[in-house]
């Protein structure tokens, strides 16, 4: 492949992979299931060494950092999701996978030096005080924070804390003159895991999960609810970009489609029992068709519901094949707060296919960026699949293992947008800040057909102008037009959220079109 092609396709590349490289160990199984003790022989190698830098070495060390490097030295030597989380981090991780934390219950971006409000959470603490999107944090508890080149983690160290506690702010409004200020209680503010639920046509309906957490299920059932009262006979599931969670949400959302008694999927280690995971509930969706969109970006907890599905003749699987990640964890939480995830099992779809890609303990650099030699391919599958490694639905469709779900149908990339000519547009922030700008502009007056009818294009170019005059617009026609579509989508969520979004960025999706195609 040219070396023009390679770079064409390598900040994607690169995004996917930082994806999946910081997310992708969240597929773990109960906590309660690693707590075992571990009796440790006092006299190891490890210990030994690290008594004898402590008592004999030349200069003084820091003994928890020497620690945590051993123990991270270690863990790289094993397979490529094996790995150990620092106290300072574990608990947002645990958030990430619980489905909630404490805090004010906003969605920020840091624009111009400012803490921006993009939109205050549906319930929770800030909506019920009146705060709004576009506001401005400019102060907390009586410390200026405009100005002084505050980062996302500042924001968050601040603002997030204990339910109950309480913080002080101060926000700018545009249509007010004075400083408003806000003494606000802290609360549970959810995690959402479900990016949007949507009708499209002739009773399809869309779902797109972006985790699998502790409150997915929840959040599932009623969507599908919801669009079974608006008339829904068919359903897109989206699970592109994905990279899992718990394996307790992707069981109960597969049950939501299976038949009493149908296997979801097996687990076993070396150490671990077989272990047969069936549906056990009345199928909410029974009489549903179902395509599942997948990619190189869906991991894990997604591969389980894919295999349930497609091993159970009960979904199309249309997209690229999955990421391959087939290893379950279980976290031990250690004596200073920190962790570790190590890897005790394997999982299996229904019929016997082990969905972990191959890997060499060591080299995890290698592992990840596999998905890059993918991309450059412009997702084509170079995989070759051994005859022992096709496999038989109960209906007769072949199946195939040897790392990920394969798709029923294949989306290939589309190599007519050059993402090295797009790149700048959102490594700059240059969307973000322009559809901000535009949608707090026009916030009072802009509806969405409007939005839809406007020349957002002219509009955007001249805003570039004035961050870089010497910008050129090198674009072809569907360049253009993907941009355009971000520029009016991205708009549309900032003013009426990420329904308007998806309903603009799903317009001409390749996936989505493909998938109508089934019913």
């Amino acid at each position: 492949m040219s070396k023009r092609i390679k770079k064409q396709y390598q900040p994607i590349a690169f995004s996917i992979v930082l994806i999946i490289g910081v997310l992708i160990g969240n597929f773990i199984n109960n906590p309660e299931d690693g707590n075992s003790k571990l009796q440790i022989h006092q006299s190891s190698k490890i210990n030994t060494i690290l008594r004898l830098i402590q008592r004999d070495y030349v200069d003084t060390i820091n003994q928890a950092q020497l620690e945590e490097s051993a123990v991270k030295s270690i863990l790289k030597e094993l397979d490529p999701h094996s790995t150990y989380i620092k106290k300072e981090r574990l608990q947002t991780v645990n958030e990430d996978l619980e489905g909630s934390f404490g805090g004010i219950g906003v969605e920020f971006n840091i624009q111009q030096d400012s803490i921006v409000v993009v939109s205050p959470i549906t319930g929770g603490p800030s909506e019920r005080l009146g705060i709004k999107s576009g506001d401005r944090i400019v102060v907390v508890d009586e410390e200026n924070v405009a100005g002084i080149g505050i980062e996302n983690k500042g924001v968050i160290d601040r603002l997030r804390g204990e339910i109950g506690t309480k913080v002080s702010v101060g926000i700018k409004r545009k249509s007010v003159k004075e400083l408003l200020k806000y003494r606000i209680t802290r609360g549970k503010i959810p995690l959402y895991s479900l990016d949007v639920k949507l009708m499209l046509e002739d009773g399809i309906g869309y779902i797109k999960l972006n985790r699998f957490s502790g409150t997915t299920t929840d959040e599932f059932l009623d969507a599908v609810q919801s669009l079974l009262n608006s008339g829904m006979e068919n359903l897109i599931l989206d699970l592109r970009g994905n990279p899992g969670g718990y394996l307790g949400a992707a069981i109960n959302i597969s049950d939501a489609f299976l038949g009493s008694g149908e296997m979801i999927v097996f687990t076993k280690g070396r150490k671990r029992k077989r272990q047969e995971f069936h549906a056990d509930k009345k199928a909410l969706l029974t009489n549903c068709k179902v395509v599942v969109l997948v990619d190189e970006g869906s991991a894990s907890a997604s591969e389980i519901v894919a295999g349930a599905l497609q091993d159970n003749d009960r979904a199309t699987i249309v997209g690229r094949r999955t990421f391959g990640k087939g290893l379950v964890q279980e976290q031990i939480e250690l004596y200073d707060g920190s962790a570790v995830r190590l890897t005790t099992q394997r999982y299996y779809t229904p019929t016997g296919r082990s969905i972990q890609k191959p890997y060499e303990n060591g080299k995890e650099d290698d592992y990840f960026m596999e998905v890059y030699e993918r991309l450059e391919n412009g997702g084509e599958d170079s995989l070759a699949i051994a005859d022992s490694l096709i496999f038989t639905t109960p209906k007769g469709k072949k199946v195939y293992g040897g790392g990920g779900i394969t798709p029923d149908y294949y989306v290939a990339l589309d190599t007519t947008l050059d993402s090295k000519k797009l790149n700048p547009f959102f490594s700059k922030n240059w969307i973000f800040n322009f559809c901000f700008d535009y949608a707090d502009t026009h916030r009072e007056s802009l509806t969405e057909k409007q939005l839809l009818e406007r020349d957002i294009y002219t509009a955007f170019k001249l805003f570039i102008n004035t961050k870089n005059a010497e910008f050129v617009f090198d674009l072809n026609q569907n360049e253009r037009n993907y941009l355009i579509k971000q520029l009016k989508a991205n708009i549309g969520r900032n003013l009426w959220g990420n329904e308007v979004f998806y309903s603009i960025l799903l317009q001409d999706d390749r996936f989505v079109d493909r998938a109508i195609k089934e019913f």
